[in-house]
């Protein structure tokens, strides 16, 4: 797989997750509930999305549905599209609909029985998924999941140049922005804490890179790579800020992987391949824009519509009172608020965005049975959230990425030890993610970004600020 493939698929599932995790940011960071069952509206949504899309007498099917929705629509202008989204809006509202069955006669519990009774809830949802066929093909689940749009592509301009200039420039400009965004954010960092930074890139790089020799530098390597975290973090704490020197890390990091690793075993047209990440020369006579990479657009625009409601959200009066809740519900009680009728609210929002995760997520891997939807989900989501910033829009974005960035990254280990050592190779991959997040927790216990700033309707000085 081409390294733009793999960004591609990377982006894509960490669109999905932040969205999942904006939903369980809502609901935790926002509001104190602790929803450790949140998982069961991905898997509602999952479901929902699928059922309503599939046609009836799907081959291996047997449970409720499919009812075409698509097909249904064909004779309208991307009725295939519409009937696909109509069935992601009833996925969130299906979502939204069970938590508010499940959160009425638990939301008036403690924070740690609410934790359990929603962890409950979601493992007899789970178990009665997994068990009854009747309802959703029990553990055979769906194999063949409507894509919407699927025989559009790849889309190609023309000629193969037309494709790479269009494409690739679209490419460009994207890298192009986000590296603005970048320098922009680290160019205060001082000149001890950028070389501090550089060096352990420098050591990171040889580490893995003597660990892909394999035989005992294989154990090699990740002590090189450790004494670059080590440098890492001599680079920080001489650093002004937390975040610049791990900016700057994480950025020159990327750009060795993603740029000079293709130039030094491909060659430049490995290194170009990488630039145009959105054009696809494998694809068709003159390559073109693939199925995956719409889904990633998709995905990403999901997400950006979740994340400008949820700013809008926090930021609002019906904000205040979501974090006035989270800090001490007897105050907005004092004030006349009805604090449960807004948990339930901020319950029923969440899970619909865990819904619309879930909707994506059949559709970006293209068949669901009930093992994708376990506990660990959940406490994945919790371990992204904690790591960006509890009650951070943005740390959730970034958490996520930095957490399946490591998830899928560390996966490549199983390529340099024998196969029957894959069970203990998962196993270490957890805790070095666990490690991670002692270590960010020793360090910044609010998490990479902390808690955001919000709009609390007061100007400086006591006016208001609208």
């Amino acid at each position: 797989m081409a390294l733009a493939d793999f960004l591609v698929s990377l982006l894509t599932v960490v669109s999905i997750y932040t969205l999942f995790g904006l939903g369980l940011n809502i609901k935790f960071g926002f509001t104190g509930l602790v929803d450790f069952g949140h998982v069961l509206y991905f898997l509602v949504g999952a479901y929902v999305t699928v059922v309503l899309t599939i046609p009836p007498g799907t081959s291996g099917y047997q449970g409720i549905g499919g009812f075409g929705l698509p097909e249904l629509l064909s004779a309208l202008p991307l009725g295939g599209l519409l009937g696909w989204l109509l069935a992601l809006a009833a996925a969130m509202v299906a979502a939204a609909l069970v938590s508010l069955v499940v959160g009425v006669p638990t939301l008036r519990l403690r924070e740690d029985y609410l934790a359990i009774t929603a962890l409950g809830v979601a493992t007899i949802f789970h178990a009665v998924v997994n068990d009854e066929r009747w309802l959703f093909n029990g553990p055979f689940g769906v194999r063949d999941v409507y894509a919407p749009m699927e025989g559009v592509f790849p889309v190609s301009l023309g000629s193969f140049l037309v494709n790479f200039a269009v494409f690739g420039l679209l490419s460009v400009v994207v890298l192009g922005y986000l590296g603005y965004r970048v320098v922009r954010y680290v160019r205060p960092v001082n000149r001890r804490a950028a070389l501090y930074a550089v060096g352990a890139v420098v050591l990171v790089a040889a580490g893995l890179g003597i660990a892909t020799l394999g035989g005992a530098l294989v154990l090699v390597g990740p002590l090189v790579a450790a004494v670059g975290i080590w440098v890492l973090a001599r680079g920080i704490r001489a650093g002004d800020s937390f975040g610049r020197p791990l900016a700057l890390f994480a950025a020159v990091l990327f750009g060795v992987w993603y740029f000079l690793t293709p130039l030094l075993t491909v060659g430049p047209s490995g290194m170009l391949a990488s630039l145009v990440w959105l054009f696809d020369p494998t694809v068709g006579d003159a390559g073109g824009f693939t199925y995956g990479r719409f889904v990633l657009l998709v995905s990403v625009g999901f997400l950006g519509l979740a994340y400008w409601w949820c700013e809008r959200t926090v930021n609002s009066p019906y904000g205040r009172v979501l974090r006035s809740i989270r800090e001490d519900e007897s105050v907005p009680e004092a004030l006349g608020k009805r604090t449960f009728r807004y948990k339930v609210q901020s319950m029923m929002f969440g899970s619909a965005l865990a819904g619309a995760a879930g909707g994506l997520w059949a559709t970006q891997i293209g068949f669901i049975d009930p093992s994708q939807f376990t506990a660990e989900i959940t406490f994945f989501a919790f371990t992204a959230v904690i790591i960006g910033g509890t009650a951070n829009n943005l740390g959730v974005v970034l958490g996520t990425l930095v957490f399946w960035t490591l998830y899928t990254g560390t996966r490549f280990l199983n390529d340099f030890f024998p196969a029957e050592y894959a069970t203990q190779l998962a196993a270490i991959r957890l805790m070095v993610i666990g490690a991670l997040l002692i270590v960010i927790l020793y360090y910044r216990s609010e998490g990479l970004l902390g808690r955001q700033t919000y709009d609390t309707g007061v100007a400086p000085g006591g006016g208001r600020s609208d």
